[in-house]
């Protein structure tokens, strides 16, 4: 299993584009026309067009819009059953969402363990879909947040039925489970105030959430439902935007629900515009509870794991800018996020339910108390 990452270690690969180019052509039979890196957090991912003409048995009509090379960090690919397991995930998901599946190589595999300078590193092809990812769009409305809470229900729902050993033993960083361990990792924030409020956010956590984990539903999540891996579409006819799917299952976990619920209120807190920031937990929970209710203690739960995942995100972007200083990506959650989670964390719990089940009724009468009573 790929064990919870230790202050100090630098697990993402160490490669450019000529490399990523390089394995294509070795393992995929590929001919790559052009080459650009997406952003990532500890792994690199390869965007590439193919030529027409490719030489792989496995492929039977090349995928026209590109694919993906995604090569994994090392702290990951220790973790191979892992994944043969997300593969077998995606391809479940891809009988009802369209989702990026993983394309086999020459010899007829889904992934092979690479030597990058020295470190292993797992590399799989995935189908590239067309899109823009929800970052990218010039602005962000309600019916977004409430989409993203539908996605987040139904992708819970589609993988209910799915299962794989591998997924018994995984940890990480990122997962809300490890909320605990952040504390190793909180000297990264220099300023005084944000430290104080991760370390209190913790705190909560480990007090009100953690002693019920195992009480709360569980399943196969996908656990990183943030705007730079949910993939949007204009609307036929329209300028406008909707959700279509969601990218890269890196950090799919069997965990709580609710965990994946708190993770994507949290990143729609992170860019939201057109609303006060702590309102936009009540558009994506409207969306979520079409698809999947919540029992009592996930409600009561949901204040504290939405600000734990705030925390988690700031303090190991913080971490992972340390090790790797120059990528603005690890600092996009950061730009806003302290003043944001401030602010959310000093709402009252009992008034900050209140205005969600409020703007719950809006959408179905019904729901106008679900949260406040």
């Amino acid at each position: 299993m790929g064990d919870v990452l230790e202050p100090g270690v630098i697990i993402k690969p160490q490669m450019d584009k000529e490399m990523a180019q390089s394995l294509v052509r070795r393992l995929y039979g590929l001919e790559p026309v052009s080459c650009v890196e997406f952003n990532s957090y500890d792994d690199r991912n390869y965007f590439m067009v193919m030529n027409q003409e490719y030489n792989n048995p496995n492929i039977h009509q090349l995928n026209s819009p590109g694919y993906v090379l995604k090569v994994t960090n090392s702290q990951d690919s220790k973790d191979p059953d892992f994944t043969d397991a997300q593969n077998l995930m995606i391809l479940h998901m891809a009988e009802e969402l369209p989702v990026p599946v993983p394309v086999k190589d020459i010899g007829g595999n889904y992934k092979s363990l690479q030597d990058v300078y020295g470190q292993s590193h797992i590399v799989r092809l995935l189908k590239y879909i067309p899109g823009k990812i929800l970052y990218d769009i010039p602005e962000w409305t309600t019916k977004h947040f409430y989409q993203c809470g539908q996605l987040a229900a139904r992708m819970d729902q589609i993988l209910s039925t799915f299962d794989h050993p591998a997924y018994k033993s995984r940890s990480s960083i990122w997962f809300l489970s490890s909320v605990p361990h952040l504390t190793k990792f909180s000297h990264a924030v220099k300023d005084s105030s944000n430290k104080a409020l991760a370390e209190d956010i913790i705190l909560t956590f480990c007090k009100q959430v953690k002693p019920l984990e195992d009480t709360l539903p569980s399943g196969i999540i996908h656990g990183d439902l943030n705007e730079q891996n949910i993939l949007v579409q204009k609307e036929e006819n329209s300028e406008d935007y909707h959700v279509y799917s969601v990218l890269d299952f890196g950090d799919s976990q069997r965990s709580c629900y609710v965990y994946e619920l708190a993770i994507t209120i949290m990143y729609m807190m992170t860019q939201c515009r057109c609303i006060p920031g702590n309102e936009a937990g009540g558009h994506v929970l409207a969306g979520y509870v079409k698809h999947r209710s919540l029992n009592d203690d996930e409600k009561r739960l949901l204040r504290t794991c939405v600000a734990a995942r705030y925390a988690q995100s700031l303090v190991m972007g913080a971490y992972s800018y340390e090790q790797d200083p120059g990528n603005e990506y690890l600092l996009i959650t950061s730009k806003n996020g302290w003043r944001i989670l401030h602010e959310f964390w000093n709402v009252p719990e009992d008034q900050l339910y209140r205005k969600w089940s409020e703007i719950m009724g809006e959408y179905d009468e019904s729901h106008k108390n679900f949260l406040s009573s």
